[in-house]
């Protein structure tokens, strides 16, 4: 599975992708979480799975690409 991180999730995890291994189904959020320290404490973000937006509950497999943005505001 390739993991792509935008923004601050690149920092926090030190990379701007990550490819690893999963066995059968995960859920996105606890992959993510194992990749990303601090990924709770960004309260605001969009996930995209093979071009889709999604939810930390989504399932992704070994197959999939993920990426991951906080969502920027401003004025």
């Amino acid at each position: 599975m390739i993991i792509r991180l935008m923004g601050l999730f690149s920092h926090l995890a030190g990379a701007k992708e990550v490819e690893i291994k999963i066995n059968g189904r995960k859920r996105v959020g606890d992959v993510l979480r194992e990749v990303i320290p601090r990924f709770d404490e960004i309260k605001e973000k969009i996930i995209i799975i093979n071009g889709k937006v999604a939810s930390e509950d989504a399932e992704v497999t070994d197959s999939d690409v993920v990426k991951v943005m906080p969502v920027l505001s401003g004025g």
